[in-house]
């Protein structure tokens, strides 16, 4: 199996900005533990993404396309805010992401009336990002006749 430069840096489709910049969404480690610390689990990672496909949820969007710009293609920031509780338990509370070059604030250069474009470019990103070259998620070989059990006898 041979992944492409794009699959192995999951190097999705750009999304246009509300001052006409145009910026890929990358995702890969670093964008995956961003959700995963913003949203606490990868099962509410995929419910922010349900919400987002269905153009009702505005700040799960943003996080998501902010996670995948926090790239050096991507040049955006993220700077995390914790809450600490009186346990010392800390919960990620809030992420703004910031273009490295100007210290916009994402929310800023998102333009409402493009919110569909914007859900589709991240799920075609993470689409590569997941991609294994067309085997899907299950790297491993399919098997021959000959390697099949025929169970227990």
């Amino acid at each position: 199996m041979t992944l492409t430069a794009a699959q192995a840096l999951g190097t999705g489709p750009t999304i246009t900005l509300s001052d006409c910049t145009e910026v890929p969404l990358t995702y890969n480690f670093r964008s995956l533990a961003l959700l995963e610390q913003r949203f606490g689990s990868i099962t509410a990672i995929q419910d922010a993404m349900e919400l987002a496909a269905a153009g009702t949820a505005f700040g799960p969007l943003m996080d998501m396309i902010g996670a995948g710009l926090a790239s050096r293609a991507g040049g955006f920031t993220p700077h995390i805010r914790h809450y600490q509780d009186a346990s010392g338990h800390r919960t990620v509370e809030s992420i703004l992401y910031r273009r490295s070059s100007d210290g916009t604030d994402l929310g800023e250069l998102l333009a409402p009336g493009r919110v569909a474009e914007y859900a589709d470019a991240m799920s075609a990103a993470f689409n590569v990002a997941f991609d294994t070259g067309g085997q899907g998620n299950d790297v491993s070989p399919v098997p021959s006749e000959t390697t099949l059990s025929p169970g227990l006898s």
